[in-house]
């Protein structure tokens, strides 16, 4: 297609192309931002929603919306639908999830087309001009990671609501956790565990001695049972008690899973593909996390967020360094609790920044105008 380049009417129109407009966490971390904070004065949203999900998150992204359409379509429906409306940018919150957001985005659908870290990854795609990332989750040198011309914005690159965590408690025991061990939450999904790093989880709980690891019960159930088979076999080589050390528990709903990030002593965050959100619901939580910084952005979120607090210790530079911190953190109970203090001091500085929101509004302004 030859995007037609409409005539500059003071407004920017800006399409988003995605099939997370509900509570997901592309939205929650990236894209909620957009329409709460966007300046309606210079710029207009429409969205093209490929999914069929709905809930309250959908009901603000629709309100927000100068334009609001949604699936299912087939790939011509939906490239007439992008087209009629015109836009000056084309936003790909994450290509690489959804097989219709890259077969779209493999094409020529708006005079400016950008994608964003939804999916933590360059796009490789000669179609996607820009990439929108986040100043704090770079490498030096960053722009050679990218096929696409790299935008960091400050800080996180992102407006992100504080997390609602309430008093909300959780019932260990009804979980088959011992309350009277140290508590070690692993709630990264099955897939952002590599094998290559089994063992620090095997070092940690022989270290220990004593410990509860916990992981979550994905939706996709074959890939926790993946995890947890592969793990059996690693303690079991390590001659360790594998149901001694490590619980899988089901998937929690959000206030049972606070409850449970506020009890527990440790989160390890997946090394090599960080999590961002999960990240973020913990140090709301107080938890000391402990992280690794990876050679790409999707090995650098949770260690982002520890610099961008003050707590650059908690970013461990090898194995052995995380491995230790984890087990320094189990078993110290004033070093965790100054931990907690210092996030609880600092966190602040994560939720509604509005730097990335104006450094967006800007880079828009200039790129639509060029």
């Amino acid at each position: 297609p030859d995007p037609r380049k409409r005539d500059y009417d003071g407004i920017i129109h800006i399409g988003v192309v995605s099939r997370y407009f509900h509570n997901h966490s592309v939205w929650n971390a990236i894209v909620k931002g957009w329409f709460l904070q966007l300046d309606r004065k210079r710029f207009s949203l429409d969205v093209f929603n490929l999914g069929a999900e709905k809930d309250q998150e959908t009901s603000i992204a629709r309100a927000n919306a100068a334009h609001f359409e949604q699936g299912p379509k087939g790939l011509l429906k939906w490239v007439e639908a992008i087209m009629a409306r015109q836009p000056d940018v084309l936003v790909y919150p994450e290509i690489g999830m959804d097989p219709m957001t890259l077969r779209l985005a493999s094409l020529r659908l708006a005079p400016v087309q950008l994608a964003t870290w939804g999916h933590p990854d360059t796009t490789g795609l000669k179609t996607i001009d820009y990439y929108l990332s986040a100043e704090d989750l770079e490498p030096e040198n960053a722009q050679d990671n990218y096929a696409e011309r790299l935008i960091a914005l400050p800080h996180l690159g992102c407006f992100y609501e504080p997390v609602p965590v309430g008093d909300a408690s959780t019932d260990l025991r009804s979980l088959g956790i011992d309350p009277g061990s140290p508590l070690i939450v692993c709630p990264g999904v099955p897939f952002k565990y590599s094998p290559r790093h089994d063992r620090i989880i095997v070092e940690v709980a022989r270290r220990l001695g004593g410990c509860q690891i916990v992981f979550f019960k994905h939706r996709l159930d074959k890939l926790s049972e993946k995890l947890r088979q592969r793990l059996e076999v690693v303690f079991a080589r390590s001659r360790l008690d594998f149901d001694r050390f490590v619980k899988f528990i089901p998937w929690q709903s959000s206030p049972r899973f606070y409850g449970l990030l506020k009890q527990a002593d440790v989160y390890l965050d997946t090394v090599g593909f960080s999590g961002f959100n999960t990240a973020m619901q913990a140090l709301e939580c107080g938890l000391p996390i402990v992280a690794m910084e990876g050679r790409f952005m999707r090995g650098r979120l949770a260690s982002g967020l520890l610099k961008r607090i003050g707590l650059p210790e908690l970013v461990a530079a090898s194995e052995e360094d995380y491995i230790a911190l984890g087990v320094r953190l189990a078993e110290d109970a004033g070093y965790r609790q100054s931990i907690r203090e210092r996030i609880e001091a600092s966190r602040h500085v994560l939720f509604e920044d509005l730097a990335p929101i104006r450094a967006l509004e800007d880079f828009l302004t200039g790129v639509v105008r060029r």
